[in-house]
């Protein structure tokens, strides 16, 4: 007896199954009705199959050439119910496949994004993960772009992807923040219309809409091939999962030179988030809060900090950290003397773990010294 029901319950899934299947029940729907009136055609009127079956199609299609014609009152009877529930068939069947076919597109140019955006994942190399797309990962978006970082972006949430990408072009940026700030009218149509992959496409920026939890979607966002990974999400718990799944999975991978930085809410998360394996925690409020009461007691530092940091295009970027190994003409001269030659503010020197805050002009520079410098 169990054999038999369990024998039954799986007839009955297949059968459910294929029920479900819209496509299988129009196509069922459309063979019964012309059947229906074929044979109604052909006893009532007495037609021969084919003429009945020629007779039921340019119904069903809303042909009417007009040279078969129902001649008894009978069959003059059925073909009026039988035309409207034709008709009634025959556009919900174009609608439906009209649909399939938009459908079916779609699901290839999908396919078609998706498989140039695997190709462009896998010749990532010493990228950056940013797992959340709310307004901090907007923010972190919009730099990583200006400094022209590799970097992926991945969430659940598809307008918020969309936000992040649009924030992120210089141009619709600062037209954006012209209409927040100074009720500039512009219009953001051309950027807005884009679809999530044009986005992508335009910005050359990839993009996961998929749970940033999931280790499966580290995996193939390059996680054993990345130098960097932000977890920006709103619930510390969710952060603390994305921690420790990248430390494993870039342990596994061998790859030690992983940076992981997360988000904390709660100042209490921290230590977790510490011992799951992030190098750095920050919490937004606290420094949103610091830059806020700054700019308030000192309006005008606030106006030139907002004047290089919230305009876009190339005010951006203006704090660089710089190995001065890397710039072999450094080593052996003063600050003043950098600042001269280049331009640029040197406001520390790391040397031997240590920043020299602010370093004195006549500092002779070191090839081991990491300076951080305003651009």
């Amino acid at each position: 007896m169990t054999i038999f029901f369990e024998f039954y319950s799986r007839l009955q899934q297949l059968r459910q199954r294929h029920l479900r299947s819209e496509l299988g029940q129009i196509v069922g729907a459309l063979i019964a009705l012309a059947l229906t009136g074929t044979i109604a055609y052909s006893l009532i009127e007495g037609w021969a199959l084919l003429d009945a079956l020629y007779a039921t199609i340019i119904t069903i299609t809303t042909v009417g050439y007009g040279d078969f014609t129902p001649q008894s009152r009978t069959g003059r009877l059925f073909a009026i119910f039988f035309t409207l529930f034709a008709i009634t068939i025959g556009g919900y069947t174009i609608t439906t496949l009209a649909a399939y076919t938009i459908e079916s597109r779609d699901r290839n140019v999908e396919r078609r994004f998706r498989k140039r955006l695997m190709n462009r994942i896998k010749g990532y190399n010493r990228h950056y993960i940013l797992c959340g797309a709310d307004l901090l990962g907007t923010r972190i978006a919009e730099e990583f772009y200006l400094q022209k970082a590799l970097y992926i972006v991945i969430d659940n949430n598809e307008e918020a992807l969309k936000t992040t990408l649009l924030y992120s072009h210089p141009d619709y940026l600062q037209q954006k923040l012209k209409t927040l700030v100074d009720f500039h009218e512009a219009d953001l149509s051309e950027f807005e219309s884009m679809s999530l992959p044009e986005l992508s496409e335009m910005l050359n920026v990839p993009y996961f809409l998929a749970e940033p939890t999931d280790d499966a979607v580290l995996i193939r966002a390059g996680i054993d091939r990345a130098v960097g990974l932000i977890a920006a999400l709103p619930d510390d718990r969710d952060n603390l999962s994305i921690v420790i799944g990248a430390r494993n999975l870039a342990k596994r991978a061998n790859n030690d030179t992983l940076h992981i930085m997360t988000r904390a809410n709660d100042p209490r998360n921290m230590r977790k988030l510490y011992l799951a394996g992030a190098d750095f925690v920050r919490i937004p409020s606290i420094t949103g809060g610091m830059e806020m009461a700054s700019h308030i007691l000192h309006p005008e530092i606030g106006n030139w900090w907002y004047s290089r940091t919230s305009e876009g295009g190339n005010t951006r970027g203006m704090f660089l950290q710089v190995a001065v190994a890397e710039r072999t003409h450094w080593v052996g001269q003063t600050v003043s003397q950098i600042h001269q030659s280049e331009k640029l503010v040197i406001v520390s020197v790391k040397r031997n773990g240590e920043f020299i805050s602010p370093p004195a002009y006549d500092l002779v520079l070191q090839a081991a010294d990491i300076a951080i410098v305003i651009a």
